[in-house]
């Protein structure tokens, strides 16, 4: 049968079907994505006319995925995000999740380490801005000695740490790589990432760095790893915080691309040769409740970075490659009934996989109280593991491919992505969306409508506005050790009576300088930054030096 007896049958079959939905099709409501995209019942080949599907998974524009063969020869990275009180108490968690099977691709370890609050910020845990916060979701890091104990038995050729910090992305890797240096080993071996997330003061009301010194510190990270720790994925494009602040997922789309523009663009502006950076460039994800919605945008993710990076002169096709993380949505978890949200953290990693994300963490079922219990927390990666090993979705790259319904929704997703990001693009980038505050205005809007849906009943949320019970769910969330914050600070204090104060004054008085005539144009950071961390420089102590020098503003 040809091409054209095919939409002949269409046609006759249309016919019959119109007549067959006659009796009840004004009874039908319409329907829309979390993004207001229209949504039809029935989608045909029409809708995927003049559409792109002659491509293959692992050729440009990677529509299908990054690999020729998807997950057939390794699957996704289990790389669950924790992070609890001193370094002991961080070291017994990744050993529990090691011996629960967590690893990453081959097998590696992999390790997605979360900061506490006073560590990302830059400030140390005797601090009097830290207290009551100190190893409260997350771990204190403030010395060498803590990042010593941190990769203490690894082997650093074949272990990912993933440092989920903030401000202090500069100070943490300096740690780090002075820990790999104190062990031996010298940073260059050293595999992992830094969020590398300055630009986050569009979706979060924080203090930073001003948008033009953050972005060069943005760049003096890249530049730095680029040329000596050639393993070490340099910037996140933390599309998840945006999720999070309230953006739809086409806004998530539009504004994720337009802040990897921005990354691209500065390492340009500061002479950096296109595959020599933008490679090691990835991102991290959000993924919410509309199934399809999120798979189409994780497929419109791929195709939309490669061609930024080509139009930025990337020629290696693995360097156009849109590497992602996926973080199953928090904002979507609810405090009622909480054993409910294990059926949403299972459809989100299951889009995830469908959606071909390199690495996932699946939220547990309780991070809408508190921190997680470790039977939460081993039942998410549970849940990741039964997906890996008994559902057969990693045997077929990017299954969903020729989807009627799927394919013309990664259309619409990445037009409409596109004319966002030319709007944005027009009135500056997103370095400008940044700095004036429309994007997180435009984030806010959205975060209000959204509750507006949920408070009316529009939006269902089972459990919260539909199918509610009155009863209080019987649930004993994990009880936070207050006793860990005295721990740190005796920790701290311990570790600054061990060492040469003459000597951390000098290095940071050598920070100092090195900050000025960076601000000014000139010289480089880390590798005074690492110097510092050798000679006894706290996070904290590092990080006030740079925001003397760099400035310390709050978006409003």
């Amino acid at each position: 049968m040809d091409y054209e007896d095919n939409y002949k049958n269409l046609a006759t079959a249309k016919v019959e079907w119109e007549k067959a939905r006659s009796k009840y099709v004004d009874k039908l409501k319409e329907k829309e994505t979390l993004s207001g995209l229209p949504v039809k019942t029935v989608y045909t080949p029409e809708d995927t006319q003049g559409l792109e599907l002659g491509t293959m998974p692992g050729v440009y524009p990677f529509t299908r995925g990054l690999y020729p063969d998807g997950y057939a020869l390794t699957p996704w990275m289990q790389q669950m995000v924790f992070g609890y009180g001193t370094v002991d108490e961080t070291r017994q968690k990744m050993e529990s999740l090691v011996n629960l099977g967590m690893e990453g691709h081959f097998g590696n370890k992999v390790f997605n380490i979360v900061l506490d609050i006073p560590s990302m910020y830059g400030i140390d845990s005797d601090h009097p801005e830290a207290e009551g916060n100190v190893g409260q979701c997350g771990v204190t890091l403030c010395t060498v000695e803590d990042y010593d104990q941190l990769i203490q038995g690894w082997d650093l050729k074949t272990t990912n740490f993933s440092l989920i910090t903030g401000d202090n992305c500069l100070p943490a890797l300096a740690l780090i790589s002075a820990a790999a240096i104190r062990r031996g080993d010298g940073y260059g071996v050293l595999r992992g990432n830094s969020m590398n997330w300055y630009p986050r003061t569009a979706v979060q009301d924080i203090p930073s760095w001003e948008p033009k010194n953050g972005y060069a510190l943005i760049t003096e990270l890249i530049r730095f790893c680029s040329q000596n720790i050639p393993a070490w994925n340099t910037a996140n494009i933390f599309m998840y915080g945006l999720s999070e602040a309230g953006a739809t997922p086409l806004q998530e789309l539009a504004y994720g691309m337009s802040w990897g523009k921005s990354v691209i663009d500065a390492g340009l502006r500061a002479g950096l040769e296109p595959d020599a950076f933008i490679g090691r460039l990835g991102f991290q994800i959000g993924c919410q409740s509309h199934f399809f919605e999120e798979v189409a945008k994780f497929r419109a993710v791929r195709k939309m970075w490669a061609k930024l990076c080509r139009d930025a002169g990337v020629v290696k096709p693995y360097n156009m490659h849109a590497r992602f993380h996926c973080h199953t949505s928090g904002n979507v978890l609810t405090a009622q009934e909480p054993l409910n949200n294990t059926a949403r953290v299972t459809m989100q990693v299951m889009a995830a996989v469908m959606g071909g994300a390199q690495s996932i963490h699946a939220c547990s079922f309780d991070e809408s109280i508190g921190i997680p219990t470790e039977l939460s927390h081993r039942t998410a990666l549970r849940t990741q593991q039964i997906m890996m090993y008994e559902s057969g979705l990693r045997d077929v790259a990017d299954p969903l491919a020729g989807s009627y319904y799927v394919e013309c929704l990664t259309d619409q997703m990445e037009k409409a992505a596109w004319q966002i990001f030319n709007e944005l693009e027009e009135r500056g980038g997103y370095q400008q969306g940044l700095a004036d505050g429309s994007i997180k205005r435009a984030i806010d809007h959205s975060a209000y409508i959204t509750k507006q849906k949920i408070k009316t009943g529009k939006q269902p949320v089972v459990g919260l506005n539909k199918f509610v019970l009155n009863e209080k769910a019987d649930y004993e969330p994990f009880r936070v050790d207050l006793s860990l914050e005295r721990k740190a600070i005796e920790r701290l204090n311990a570790f600054r009576q061990k060492r040469s104060q003459k000597d951390v004054e000098q290095a940071l008085a050598t920070v100092k300088n090195a900050c000025l005539a960076f601000r000014d144009g000139s010289g480089e950071l880390m590798p005074v930054l690492i110097e510092a961390a050798l000679k006894g420089a706290t996070n904290g102590e590092m990080c006030e030096v740079m925001r003397g020098v760099f400035g310390w503003v709050v978006t409003e």
